[in-house]
């Protein structure tokens, strides 16, 4: 009677488990993409296509969303190339290598709209408006000049752009949602920054009334004072923008993002790739050159570092959460590297490093030397001994070369970067990002798959590598072929470098001598 009673419970728990697995088997397969979904059918306006961020954003968007009817792409001429010209050329660029291996027809996807962000009303003609007006349902603003060293003339098209691509929304009576891509420092000079609005240095009237009353060389005679403690233009006009964000949201179904460093692409579509030299990929591939021989950062300060593709997963995202949204207040979503897998600089610099060697280069242009300064005095003076002291002697070299010089006026523009730079390795700031959380926590399985943002687990080391490996292949075009070259080289450099150090201490040495030993050896005496 036991045995038979254990037998029908046995049997019981075996049909209850395979159901609960059926269940969720069933589950699993009936679940849907929630972002997919959404944008079916639609017709999205993208700016800044062609940067960095919207490069990913819109290969993502047509690898993953078959179905979108159409994404308009502003691009304007620019390095002597038509807006037609730039358009074609966009898509041979690696990044879209792994669509291109899809069905997806992009040429019945995307189209072209001629225009400029950095023009009044970006420069649309009024076909191109009614056709924007008519037809598109979502907006992407991913265009800005990112630049730290633009002038405040320059910084303000970024403004002005805002405004005028705000009033064409206005406009649209199909639009669902207006995505605005900020930066997390937007209000940097608070220590702790919510996922919310704050007071901006200038009302957005009042500095494009400035800018445009005042000749050029006036505006950049004040620029210093109407900055204040701001650290550059660039971030002194993202929080003067979101102030016009604030203003519309009344009219318009908007949010904000706000991501932090943007470096390498973590996964998608090839891990480690890179388009340009801005920013902390730009510095550590200068260390790897053996070009920046110092780097004022506080090694216990978090490196609050997003990658590429997550941040334009995390906008596509957000595209979809304020086109189904229905409350009237403006989410913004504070993007940084979660606490818990966030690393330091010091913890950062320590993982790129271990893998210079593995990804030597025969464009190296000295052994690698990078000194770390916390403090900014010693910072300044290895600046001027690595840096200005070198740039004179490779230049001297160059000269009796007859060759063009270049270290000086290179190495000056560099110093100045790495002193804008220094703003953002030195601080700590504590983020609210409760809002990147909760949206990631209402996704579905399938949506978290597809579109993944949140940086919980990444490895680290494994990134270094794609990271290192990237930057070789996708900025400097080198091959595996010159890693033999690149390990010859750098030895030599080494020799080069080791010598350099011994005569020039040797140098000063004998200056001393020369200026202060008789009075050292009498005070022997």
């Amino acid at each position: 009677m036991q045995n038979r009673f254990k037998a029908v419970t046995s049997v019981f728990n075996f049909v209850f488990k395979f159901d609960n697995f059926l269940l969720v088997f069933l589950y699993s397969t009936m679940e849907t993409n929630q972002i997919v979904d959404f944008f079916k059918n639609q017709t999205l306006f993208l700016t800044g296509g062609t940067g960095f961020v919207g490069k990913l954003i819109l290969e993502k968007l047509l690898r993953e969303c078959p179905e979108i009817k159409k994404i308009f792409l502003i691009v304007r001429p620019k390095k002597g190339k038509t807006p037609q010209e730039r358009f074609e050329e966009l898509f041979d660029m690696p990044c879209f290598e792994l669509l291109k291996s899809t069905k997806i027809n992009i040429s019945e996807k995307v189209s072209l709209v001629d225009g400029d962000c950095q023009e009044p009303f970006l420069d649309l003609s009024a076909q191109n408006l009614d056709l924007l007006r008519e037809e598109v349902t979502c907006v992407i603003h991913a265009a800005a000049n990112v630049k730290f060293d633009q002038s405040l003339k320059e910084a303000a098209f970024n403004v002005r752009a805002t405004r005028d691509l705000l009033e064409l929304a206005k406009q649209m009576p199909n639009l669902k949602s207006f995505v605005y891509v900020s930066t997390a420092y937007s209000n940097c000079l608070n220590p702790h920054i919510k996922e919310d609005f704050y007071e901006p240095p200038l009302k957005p009237e009042n500095l494009l009334s400035v800018v445009n009353s005042l000749d050029d060389d006036v505006l950049t005679k004040i620029t210093p004072s109407l900055l204040g403690p701001w650290p550059n233009t660039y971030i002194y006009t993202k929080s003067i923008t979101e102030d016009l964000v604030k203003s519309a949201s009344t009219s318009l179904p908007i949010a904000i993002v706000r991501p932090a460093i943007i470096v390498s692409s973590m996964k998608e579509p090839i891990p480690g790739w890179i388009d340009n030299f801005y920013g902390v990929v730009g510095l550590v591939m200068g260390i790897g050159l053996g070009v920046i021989h110092s780097l004022h950062i506080s090694l216990n300060a978090p490196a609050l570092i997003v990658t590429v593709d997550y941040v334009a997963n995390l906008i596509i995202t957000v595209a979809w959460k304020t086109g189904c949204e229905t409350t009237k207040k403006t989410p913004i979503y504070n993007y940084i590297t979660i606490s818990k897998n966030q690393l330091t600089w010091g913890e950062f610099l320590k993982v790129m490093n271990s893998q210079y060697w593995n990804a030597l280069t025969d464009k190296i242009v000295w052994y690698y030397s990078c000194q770390i300064a916390e403090s900014k005095l010693w910072h300044n003076i290895q600046i001027f001994f690595l840096h200005t002291v070198l740039g004179y002697v490779v230049d001297f070299v160059l000269f009796c070369l007859g060759r063009p010089t270049l270290a000086v006026k290179n190495y000056k523009r560099l110093n100045k970067l790495l002193e804008v730079t220094s703003f953002f390795t030195t601080r700590n700031w504590a983020f609210d990002d409760s809002n990147v959380r909760h949206l990631w926590n209402e996704l579905s399985n399938n949506d978290k798959k597809t579109f993944e943002f949140y940086v919980d687990q990444v490895d680290w080391n494994k990134y270094a590598v794609d990271s290192i490996s990237g930057g070789r292949k996708f900025l400097l075009k080198d091959t595996i072929d010159s890693l033999p070259r690149g390990r010859r080289k750098v030895k030599i450099l080494l020799v080069a470098h080791y010598t350099l150090i011994a005569v020039f201490w040797f140098v000063v040495y004998k200056v001393w001598m020369f200026f202060f030993g008789s009075i050292f050896f009498k005070c022997v005496e």
